[in-house]
């Protein structure tokens, strides 16, 4: 089948990933899934097939696992090793097996809701991050990155006219982004948009045994719980000194529990393992979730989810954001402000963390977490067997959704002559010094807008030099 041609039918298109066990979607996954109608570009297997055979080979030789790894729920993280952490960013693997399988699979482009480009790019994107991992695709990698307008060219035929309508799994946070892929549909992790209307942010992967996620409720004897290393960033030595002396406080909590805290750094790694850290999650109130060394929402978002307990989002990157402003997963499916609390920190400096959480009742409390217990947590993970709607069930909600809203009207804008991207450029900046034809591709790094870099660290311009 030539490369630019589309996949014709659903059994076609999954030959682009490994036979054997699949991630399965739930019955209403078929039901609305009829309604997509799915262009499949037939893509090298480099780019997709490979990228799971290898993975899941390395998985079996360093983790002694017995089973697909990126592919069925009988291998869970028990103790947050590299690979394991490594495997967050394997979101893209689930979300294409079940969407090939739902959706109505067209090959013709006039007819298509969406045109996928089946290049598992977060999975693709740890094989050049060490531990064992090494970039074996390493052609069709630089092809795509060293050179997208040929790429596209040769490979996405319809990508020049619908560029809106290319969907592009990248479950990576979005100031990674590339800028040349900003006039498609981008599937990133958040927490800032990259493409407005078009973003589809998703969750990462987290990976736990059904018994450690669906335990039945705890009684909450602890108030707020953090596991961290303070060295990461300002914001998170400013969390753990605070914590650090409300745990030293009596009566800090006004007898509301205890304050958790364990501190990490390299001569001290990971106190708990995945399993403990579940339990203590699961038996308190607030966990916290600061954001790390990029803008997403990072695991520790998610596992706090699926342990049922609040998360405290303290967010240097778009602290002067409100809910509708960042780009939190399936906004169709979740009202995020029922279930996060956010902390700038503008308000950690002035008000401080207890304070603000002491001033959320008890009753409200509970209101979330039951929120989280019934709305959130099943909307986030992904079930591999197919037996309730999960994270992949949210997000063909927003495809849906876009594809009968957003995508029209951009249609329309493409007919009058405006393009998708923003001018119908493919948004490549050439750079001082740069030779003819010589264009940055380094937007894989960029930073989103209103932010500074103060040393290795990337934040907001009104929180430099906190």
């Amino acid at each position: 089948m030539p490369p630019s041609s589309g996949h014709p039918t659903t059994e076609a298109a999954l030959t682009l990933l490994p036979a054997g066990p699949r991630p399965v979607p739930c019955q209403s996954d078929y039901v609305r899934g009829k309604h997509l109608r799915l262009f499949v570009y037939a893509l090298p297997w480099a780019y997709s097939g490979q990228i799971v055979e290898y993975v899941e080979s390395q998985a079996k030789k360093f983790l002694s696992v017995k089973c697909a790894y990126l592919r069925e729920d009988t291998c869970p993280n028990s103790g947050f090793s590299h690979l394991e952490n490594l495997r967050s960013h394997c979101t893209d693997v689930p979300l294409m097996y079940k969407l090939l399988q739902v959706a109505t699979i067209v090959d013709d482009a006039e007819r298509a809701d969406i045109f996928l480009v089946p290049f598992l790019m977060g999975c693709n994107a740890m094989l050049g991050w060490g531990h064992g991992m090494q970039r074996i695709n390493a052609r069709a990698h630089h092809a795509f990155f060293d050179g997208f307008p040929k790429w596209t060219r040769e490979h996405l035929p319809h990508y020049q006219r619908y560029p809106h309508r290319h969907l592009f799994l990248f479950p990576l946070d979005s100031m990674f982004s590339p800028l040349w892929l900003r006039g498609a549909m981008i599937s990133h992790t958040g927490a800032g948009y990259v493409s407005g209307a078009r973003d589809v942010p998703v969750p990462y992967l987290v990976s736990l045994p059904a018994a450690a996620v669906y335990a039945p409720p705890e009684p909450r004897t602890n108030f707020v719980f953090l596991m961290a290393s303070n060295s990461r960033n300002p914001v998170r030595s400013e969390v753990a000194r605070q914590l650090r002396a409300a745990s030293a406080t009596p009566g800090a909590t006004h007898g509301r529990g205890k304050v958790e805290l364990y501190e990490t750094n390299v001569e001290r790694p990971m106190t708990l393992d995945a399993k403990q850290t579940m339990q203590s999650m699961r038996q308190t109130m607030f966990c916290i979730a600061p954001t790390g060394d990029s803008d997403g929402f990072t695991q520790r978002f998610y596992y706090i989810i699926a342990a049922g307990c609040i998360p405290v989002r303290v967010d240097t990157y778009y602290s002067a954001f409100a809910f509708s402003r960042v780009a939190w997963p399936f906004k169709q499916t979740i009202q995020w402000r029922k279930a996060v609390v956010l902390v700038p920190p503008k308000v950690l400096r002035s008000v401080g963390l207890l304070p603000v959480l002491l001033n959320i009742s008890d009753a409200q409390a509970n209101r979330m977490q039951e929120y989280i217990r019934r709305v959130v947590r099943p909307r986030v993970l992904f079930d591999y067997r197919g037996k309730a709607p999960d994270a992949f069930s949210s997000f063909l909600e927003e495809l849906l959704h876009l594809s009968q809203t957003k995508l029209p009207r951009l249609d329309r804008r493409n007919r009058t002559g405006v393009g998708a991207g923003g001018g119908g450029g493919w948004g490549l900046k050439k750079k001082k010094g740069m030779g003819k034809g010589e264009v940055d591709l380094r937007g894989f790094l960029e930073t989103p807008e209103r932010t500074c870099r103060e040393g290795s660290r990337v934040v907001r311009g009104k929180d430099c030099g906190f």
